[in-house]
């Protein structure tokens, strides 16, 4: 195993995941204007934004108030050009389905997250964040929350246009 290949199983958990996917989930819960939950398709982008390094650094250096709009604008930038980037979050999102699934499954049996039956929708069951989680993280859990906060204002077309994804 080559020291590339074992950071990456280390970033790349399902674990790890699972924590992303509850902190976007409540972040979008939280910030959304009734309180409403995000449907299971957009936590499917969660991960693959989050734990690609590019993509989590333009999320870190997008102003929560800026919205994804903005952050989306800034890989078109003529003095940026990264549009490379935010076209690969598609094919991100299928190759990292599996580790996606995992990770809600995880989150789901430790009662993190839970699935609305009637429509879909996932919910955050825990809201306060643990002290036990490892502050070298922070940075991926502040990118996923600003994810939700993101989204929570959003259609799912108006996410799918931003992102150039297909939901």
């Amino acid at each position: 195993m080559t020291p590339l290949s074992k950071e990456s199983r280390l970033v790349q958990n399902p674990a790890l995941g699972a924590t992303l996917l509850w902190r976007f989930v409540s972040a979008f819960q939280s910030s959304h204007q009734q309180g409403d939950y995000p449907p299971l398709q957009l936590l499917y982008l969660v991960l693959p934004m989050t734990l690609h390094a590019e993509t989590c650094d333009m999320i870190r250096a997008t102003q929560k108030g800026s919205g994804l709009s903005t952050f989306a604008d800034r890989f078109t930038r003529s003095d940026a050009n990264k549009t490379d980037i935010l076209l690969a979050i598609d094919n991100r999102v299928i190759a990292w389905r599996e580790l996606t699934r995992a990770s809600l499954a995880i989150a789901l049996r430790c009662r993190l997250l839970t699935i609305a039956p009637d429509t879909g929708k996932v919910v955050a069951i825990v809201h306060t964040q643990s002290s036990a989680i490892p502050p070298s993280v922070n940075h991926l859990l502040s990118a996923a929350e600003k994810l939700g906060a993101w989204f929570s204002g959003l259609t799912l077309f108006e996410i799918a246009t931003s992102l150039k994804v297909h939901l």
